[in-house]
């Protein structure tokens, strides 16, 4: 099965899900990172800049982002794993071109600042929400700290003469191809995030908790952003040229986002966390309000991916049924997202602020 947009590198993910690093990377490499965070940083708050963007600055800010961000993509290169051997675990890792393989700190060093580097240049083309932007670019910075651990040794810097390959031209398939890849990283950072947060409530670490959910939130409302950055297209573009992209006789079988290995991931630490930390939402607030409102913000983070499943789903594929549906009769892909929507939302309403009082019938 060939990757939808061959001429894009194959990129590894971990085969442990794990995104950040253990020991710091190489000096050059580490002032890459700050400059790169810097310059982020900077982008964001010209975004979210109260007396409104300017969009001469804004510009300005993204090309400097964009600038830095090559770089440091560059300072990381490492030569790439063969990946001819590597097998894809899932169709989709076939569709979008992902393998995984056990690696160390400095290839995952390189590959997430190339797909950041990748899906950032992209911005500057995309049409997309300012807050849809700044939660983008606030997931950047976020998923760049984990690359910094607080210690450990330093690294040996990497000999290699490689370049990866940035520049891979503009359309709305490549769009769909790196924001998806950028998407499946903040997927598994997410993930961590929440299963830092499990753990550290069951050692009754609250300081450790707070901050696990606020970073995993964070990485939500990213991955829902990137979500929306991948939509960046009319829905006639969609069903022309990326639709059939994921349905025979372009693929074996039509591909699905429920068996997208990262996603599952998330979806599995957030159901463990739903089901071990049960307290309502009051309960907590009467001891701990910041703990409860952390908590609060993650679960509304992950209603609100689901909600904007549904807006972009309606804009691109309107009144018609999934992909992997074949029954005329079927159901359409909204309504399908809007039962996964209450159903969440039926499994977080008491443990929510102002969670949702909705039923679903003989559920």
């Amino acid at each position: 099965m060939a990757s939808a947009c061959p001429d894009i590198p194959v990129v590894v993910l971990p085969a442990n899900n794990v995104v950040h690093c253990a020991t710091r990377p190489a000096a050059p490499v580490e002032a890459a990172l700050t400059a790169t965070t810097d310059a982020l940083t900077g982008l964001r708050a010209r975004l979210l800049d109260p007396a409104g963007a300017d969009d001469s600055a804004v510009r300005r800010a993204l090309d400097t982002a964009v600038e830095r961000a090559a770089h440091l993509a560059a300072e990381a290169a490492v030569t790439p794993l063969d990946t001819t051997g590597l097998r894809a675990i899932v169709p989709n890792h076939d569709y979008f071109g992902v393998r995984t393989a056990a690696v160390d700190d400095a290839y995952r060093v390189a590959e997430t600042t190339v797909v950041l580097a990748r899906v950032l240049a992209d911005l500057r083309g995309a049409r997309l929400d300012l807050n849809d932007q700044a939660a983008e670019v606030r997931a950047m910075i976020l998923l760049l700290d984990g690359l910094l651990p607080p210690d450990g040794a330093p690294a040996p810097a990497p000999v290699s003469s490689y370049r990866p390959q940035l520049d891979l031209g503009k359309s709305e398939l490549t769009r769909w191809v790196i924001t998806h890849h950028f998407y499946f990283v903040l997927n598994l950072a997410a993930a961590h995030a929440v299963g830092r947060a499990v753990a550290a409530l069951a050692d009754a670490d609250r300081s450790t908790a707070v901050t696990a959910f606020r970073e995993a939130a964070v990485l939500v409302r990213g991955f829902t952003a990137a979500m929306m950055h991948s939509g960046d297209m009319s829905a006639p573009c969609y069903d022309a040229r990326v639709r059939p992209s994921m349905y025979p006789p372009a693929v074996p079988a039509a591909l699905t986002g429920r068996t997208q290995p990262e996603h599952k991931a998330f979806r599995k630490a957030m159901r463990r966390l739903a089901a071990t930390s049960t307290e309502p939402f009051a309960k907590i607030a009467v001891t701990d309000p910041e703990l409860a409102l952390a908590r609060d913000a993650l679960f509304e983070a992950d209603l609100h991916d689901i909600e904007r499943h549904i807006v972009v789903t309606a804009a691109l594929v309107g009144d018609d049924s999934s992909i992997i549906q074949v029954d005329e009769s079927a159901e359409s892909a909204i309504a399908i997202l809007r039962t996964m929507r209450h159903t969440r939302a039926m499994a977080y309403r008491h443990l929510m602020r102002f969670g949702d009082q909705v039923e679903i019938a003989d559920a």
